[in-house]
């Protein structure tokens, strides 16, 4: 039990010096040091039922973020945020990738904070043909300067 502890009070020192105890625990917490083994161990499962929700959110966004950014490559799709939006608003659609990621983000953490990255990055990539029209709206402008 020592050793569950001894991890469960690393966490929640981390947890409360960076500040992300009252975002992961719902509150702040005072007097770590104070609290008997079987308040370290609540607060602990408190923190890892929030942590694995947020993760599995973020994964499921990056999933319907990812689907939206390959179907627009491929048909014209009037909204990608809109579409986001849909499917994150799907509750069958929603439910049954919870039940999917819920074990991935157990398992490969460190791996899906590295899918993030390349998601949030994928957020902020302009479509070429709005590179081309924004090229094309930018020559015009100067055009009309000139004239």
């Amino acid at each position: 039990m020592d050793r569950i502890l001894n991890k469960s009070y690393e966490t929640l020192y981390i947890v409360i010096s960076t500040g992300q105890s009252k975002e992961l625990l719902g509150k702040t917490m005072d007097g770590l040091n104070k609290m008997s083994d079987e308040e370290i161990e609540a607060y602990y499962k408190i923190y890892e039922v929030s942590y694995a929700q947020r993760m599995n959110d973020n994964l499921i966004d990056a999933v319907y973020r990812m689907y939206a950014f390959v179907l627009n490559r491929y048909l014209s799709i009037d909204d990608t945020e809109t579409l986001v939006e849909d499917l994150q608003n799907n509750y069958i659609l929603t439910s049954e990738l919870k039940s999917l990621t819920g074990g991935l983000a157990a398992t490969f953490g460190k791996f899906v904070a590295i899918a993030e990255l390349g998601t949030t990055t994928l957020k902020h990539i302009k479509r070429p043909q709005e590179t081309e029209l924004d090229n094309t709206q930018e020559l015009n402008k100067e055009l009309c300067k000139e004239q």
